[in-house]
C-alpha cells in the first residue's frame, strides 16, 4: 500500500482515499457505467451509476507506479469474464 492519496470523484461525491483504493473504486464505477448499478463507496452510501454517471481520479502527487489506463482495464475485463465463467 502507498502513502499517496486518491481522489474520487463520482458526480457530486468527493471520495478520499489511499491510491490503490481510489484505483480499485474509480475503476469499480467506470467498468458500472457499462452495466449499471449500484455502488457502495461506504459503509452508509449507495450511488446509482448510469452510464451518463461522470467519474474521475486524481492521485495527489502523481501515481505511484506508472499508470496505463488502457492495461488495467484490460486486467479488470479479464477478471470479470473469468468469474463470470
Amino acid at each position: 500500500m502507498t502513502s499517496l492519496t486518491g481522489i474520487v470523484r463520482i458526480n457530486e461525491h468527493t471520495i478520499e482515499l489511499p491510491e490503490d483504493e481510489a484505483r480499485t473504486l474509480f475503476l469499480a464505477a467506470v467498468v458500472m457505467t457499462k452495466r449499471p448499478g449500484g455502488l457502495a463507496i461506504n459503509s452508509s452510501t449507495m450511488l446509482a451509476i448510469t452510464s451518463a454517471t461522470q467519474v474521475s481520479i486524481t492521485i495527489e502527487d502523481g501515481f505511484a507506479d506508472e499508470y496505463d489506463p488502457q492495461r488495467t482495464l484490460d486486467q479488470v475485463m479479464r477478471a470479470r469474464t473469468v468469474t463470470a465463467v
